[in-house]
């Protein structure tokens, strides 16, 4: 059933997505049509080229300063996902791209993939159902050890 959820969506969107072409071609003319599609596509490169040099830059100095970059990645994703729907030819994806821009959409996205990704927590449970938040357990057994690394001489796969 999905997937005839999914295959209905995506005729749906590209039925739209042509409509909506057709209707602004009639009222600008081609050669405007054709402007707007490539000053999109124009809009959708640089935001992708811009956010991935400034995601590159940030989690960087995220990452040195011992912290985990997951807000800056997630915004990122959208932002460039956002670009990609800007290189797509048409209206309909340009619109959903400015709404993924918003605050209001960047909440929705990042609440739904918070929901889908809430099995991922802090806190971790082993077999003996001890948990671990990131401190010392309560079991205080150290076990310690050497190494040594035994040259083998006859250079032969054991």
């Amino acid at each position: 059933m999905p997937l005839i959820l999914c295959a209905m969506s995506a005729f749906l969107f590209i039925y739209f997505e042509l409509s909506l072409l057709v209707w602004i071609g009639t009222q600008l003319g081609v050669l405007g049509l054709i402007l707007l599609l490539i000053l999109s596509a124009v809009i959708g490169v640089f935001i992708i080229r811009l956010r991935g040099w400034y995601t590159l830059i940030n989690v960087r100095k995220q990452l040195a300063e011992g912290d985990i970059p997951t807000q800056s990645l997630l915004r990122s994703g959208l932002w460039i996902f956002a670009g990609v729907l800007f290189l797509l030819p048409g209206f309909l994806s340009d619109l959903l791209a400015l709404l993924l821009l918003t605050p209001f959409g960047e909440k929705f996205i990042s609440g739904f993939i918070a929901r889908k990704f809430a099995l991922f927590g802090s806190t971790f449970v082993f077999k003996n159902h001890r948990t671990f938040n990131g401190a010392q357990t309560s079991d205080e057994t150290i076990f310690d050890a050497e190494f040594e690394r035994q040259a083998d001489e006859d250079k032969r796969i054991k």
